[in-house]
């Protein structure tokens, strides 16, 4: 057994405070997107580098790269990337000492150091990638998603920002938490899942379904007062997702989030209930009877037999709506092949399945949200 926590953690109410902390200054640069430096950083003597003069969705290599050649004419001695998945993932290869493209970087056994002080800030609430080593980019020469773990890629700092939360639109709290919650319920069935993940997991995921049903009964105006727990449950996973990797579902969004450009959130929310429907079908006396009994009792379903992850479906569905795949431009044709190259592109992933999932298994899922 195996866990670590490696930044240091800090929580500060607002952006002033974080920066007064840090002591942010003229040698430090800020890696942000321009929205989030207007709204809450405008006053920082800080350096700044803005993500959207190079990329408007999630990372690709190419963008990635264009990233990197800017990156390599400053001069700073810290990198403080503020801002969702994307630029957090991105920060964790602009900070590396190497002179090499994200393809030289993604080769087996390249493991370079880090030239700067590394500060991650996030503002969703659902990748954890504050606390995490791993970089995922879109190859679009691929067609598929593909992440990578640097041993620099720690940060020295994880900086949990109330006030980033206040103005997050509610497709991105939707879709960034239920990527948070995903980690959560992957990894705390994963082979090498620990006593400590499992600890950390379990509170995760206590703690976004109890949010999630406070949604539903109360409406949305409720996720302001209840923005702190996100927060720290996003970062529960992360912290998890920091010592065990995700597995089958993630797996599967990655395939297909990168050829429908569906945002890693959403991709991930989308496979969460069928593929759990498949485990518990395979296992149902494993540890996926304990989440089992969480979702029952947070849910407070009848004692019936209902299928609790028919009951998270119905959930995900009032909070995190999503489509059918045909409505993202899946045709059925595309099944069996898709499911074909996650099995190529993805055992990284696959590995970390609580129960083994065959090429038939993963046609079937895709098949359900047809």
């Amino acid at each position: 057994m195996h866990f670590a926590l490696r930044p240091q953690l800090h929580g500060h109410d607002t952006f002033a405070a974080f920066a007064e902390a840090h002591a942010l200054g003229a040698r430090d640069l800020i890696f942000t997107q321009r929205i989030l430096h207007e709204t809450f950083m405008q006053d920082s003597a800080a350096q700044v580098l803005f993500y959207d003069d190079f990329c408007d969705g999630e990372p690709t290599d190419v963008a990635v790269d264009a990233m990197l050649r800017a990156i390599r004419k400053l001069d700073f001695d810290r990198l403080v990337a503020i801002g969702g998945g994307s630029i957090l993932d991105s920060a964790k290869v602009l900070a590396l000492d190497s002179d090499a493209d994200v393809a030289g970087l993604f080769e087996a056994g390249v493991q370079p150091g880090r030239k700067v002080g590394l500060i991650l800030a996030p503002t969703t609430c659902g990748t954890g990638c504050e606390v995490t080593c791993v970089s995922v980019f879109d190859f679009p020469a691929i067609g598929s998603k593909i992440g990578k773990a640097f041993d620099a890629g720690f940060a020295d700092h994880a900086v949990l920002v109330d006030e980033f939360l206040s103005r997050i639109p509610y497709p991105v709290f939707a879709t960034s938490s239920a990527d948070a919650l995903v980690h959560a319920m992957e990894i705390y069935l994963a082979p090498k899942a620990s006593p400590y993940t499992d600890m950390f997991c379990m509170a995760a995921i206590k703690a976004i379904l109890q949010g999630y049903r406070r949604i539903v009964e109360q409406g949305r105006a409720v996720i302001a007062q209840d923005a702190r727990a996100y927060l720290i449950a996003s970062n529960m996973a992360g912290i998890a997702l920091a010592n065990v990797l995700a597995g089958g579902v993630h797996a599967i969004a990655m395939h297909f989030g990168s050829a429908h450009h569906v945002p890693h959130g959403e991709a991930t929310r989308l496979f969460l209930p069928p593929v759990f429907k498949v485990y518990y079908r395979k296992a149902p006396e494993g540890k996926i009877a304990e989440i089992a009994r969480v979702i029952t009792e947070v849910l407070d379903l009848p004692q019936d037999g209902t299928n609790p992850f028919d009951a998270l479906d119905a959930l995900l569905a009032q909070v995190v709506p999503t489509k059918r795949l045909r409505d993202y431009g899946m045709a059925e044709g595309d099944v069996e092949p898709y499911a074909a190259k996650v099995i190529e592109t993805q055992q990284r992933l696959l590995v970390n399945n609580y129960v083994p999932l065959s090429d038939r298994d993963i046609a079937g899922v895709y098949t359900d949200l047809m």
